[in-house]
């Protein structure tokens, strides 16, 4: 009886953390230590024809794949720097330190998205980058008072907008 006990309680913890937002193996932490081994993916991988990012897509942007995570890929880093002059805003999405969802190919582009820990409703990003890293779109989104505000987007043609709601994620 008491294993029976045991059990329910320790899958009900688990339940309960992936609720909260916490990292498992699936979901590692943004340090990328823990390898992703793709069994998180929810999309076929687009044809590497297609750019060197798409090996990311059904992977987590703090998952590493052949050594590097997405987000510390140099092509990624241009591309977002290039779009966003606000230094305070790729620090945030460079070093988020909450959950995130697996990478999808969407419109010819990739999207990542990630948020901050326990308040993803509040502050999250989305990077929209082309698969061979030539230009990104990043979506901020950061609003104290609201989860319902508009998200700022800073576009790779050099441009800032204002859109309805969070960043996407998928």
């Amino acid at each position: 009886m008491t294993s029976k006990i045991g059990f329910g309680l320790g899958a009900a913890a688990l339940l309960l953390a992936s609720a909260c937002g916490e990292r498992t193996a699936e979901a590692p932490a943004s340090n990328g230590t823990i390898e992703d081994n793709g069994s998180a993916a929810t999309n076929a991988a687009m044809p590497d024809a297609d750019g060197p990012l798409s090996r990311y897509v059904g992977k987590h942007p703090s998952g590493v794949v052949d050594g590097t995570r997405f987000l510390d890929e140099a092509m990624v880093r241009a591309a977002v720097a290039a779009s966003v002059p606000d230094a305070s805003a790729r620090e945030f999405v460079f070093n988020y330190n909450g959950p995130d969802a697996p990478i999808v190919a969407k419109d010819g582009r990739i999207l990542a998205w990630g948020c901050e820990r326990h308040n993803c409703g509040y502050h999250n990003w989305s990077i929209s980058i082309t698969p061979d890293g030539a230009s990104a779109d990043v979506c901020l989104y950061e609003n104290d008072d609201s989860p319902d505000g508009p998200s700022t987007w800073y576009l790779a043609s050099g441009g800032t907008e204002q859109r309805p709601g969070n960043c996407p994620s998928d």
